[in-house]
């Protein structure tokens, strides 16, 4: 029967090309699918507020997945879901460690419709351009300051050199609070030397927001991915699909690989298992 998958996909190195954007061929082919009855989204580290943009009149009729699953965020209602945080002290237990290596941290908060994002100094010229992509975007307000005292933190974000990142990931699993957190570290597809650090609660991942997806549509799940972070969620999906740029790991716990997020695979695998399924 057409349409019985729950297709999501991951979007940078894998939906978005090595641009960082939807083409024009897969924006057109999801239009179509979406308006015939597709359920697709997207699980993606990005918030709401990078992810918007992107869209651009697609109606998603499934809230996206955000921040690596610590939240699913709704565009049409313009509502975060499923939030999970993590309490103030151990966020404050992260902040500390990650302050002493002198790395800056972007944590993460829920404000009033939006998310703000606290930070120290930028450190680097790659985080420079990151900050400045997303500095002016709705839906997110940075503030070079600390985060409140005893405001929880949905998600904090780390960008450094490859080597910075995997000093502070080993040394992140020797707090006391390690068991309370989830943490994920992966390439900058953008950047390469540079990688990203990301710590959410120990509920919240993309595996947790598929399976809780999974059950409410009561269909089987596709999903497509590029880098370490999706490995959770490909672990437990019905079928996954890796693109030909994904990383090893990825193409070894994937199903099948596809073409490259430049050929537009995963849109041209979607209709696949949407017309012919």
């Amino acid at each position: 029967m057409a349409g019985s998958w729950l297709m999501i996909s991951d979007l940078d190195g894998t939906f978005l090309n090595s641009s960082g954007k939807i083409s024009s061929y897969s924006k057109r082919a999801l239009a179509r699918m979406i308006r015939e009855g597709a359920k697709i989204t997207f699980a993606s580290a990005r918030t709401c507020a990078t992810i918007g943009p992107m869209l651009n009149g697609l109606v998603l009729p499934i809230p996206v997945i955000i921040m690596n699953g610590s939240a699913c965020y709704d565009f049409q209602t313009q509502k975060f879901l499923r939030c999970k945080q993590i309490p103030y002290p151990v966020a404050a237990e992260i902040l500390g460690l990650i302050r002493s290596l002198g790395l800056n941290c972007f944590t993460h908060c829920l404000g009033e419709g939006r998310l703000d994002i606290y930070y120290d100094a930028l450190r680097h010229p790659t985080e420079e351009s990151f900050y400045q992509e997303r500095k002016d975007l709705a839906l997110k307000r940075y503030h070079q300051e600390s985060p409140p005292v005893g405001k929880e933190t949905v998600y904090l974000s780390i960008l450094a050199t490859d080597g910075q990142i995997l000093q502070a990931a080993d040394l992140l699993k020797k707090l006391p609070c390690s068991q309370e957190i989830n943490a994920s570290h992966y390439s900058d597809v953008y950047h390469p030397g540079y990688s990203f650090l990301e710590i959410y609660h120990k509920d919240a991942s993309k595996k947790n927001a598929v399976l809780a997806y999974r059950e409410k549509y009561q269909l089987p799940v596709a999903v497509f991915g590029d880098n370490l972070n999706d490995l959770s969620m490909m672990e437990i999906a019905d079928r996954s699909f890796a693109v030909g740029n994904a990383v090893d790991a990825v193409k070894q716990q994937a199903d099948e690989i596809i073409g490259t997020n430049d050929e537009d695979a995963v849109a041209k695998t979607m209709e696949v298992l949407f017309y012919k399924a």
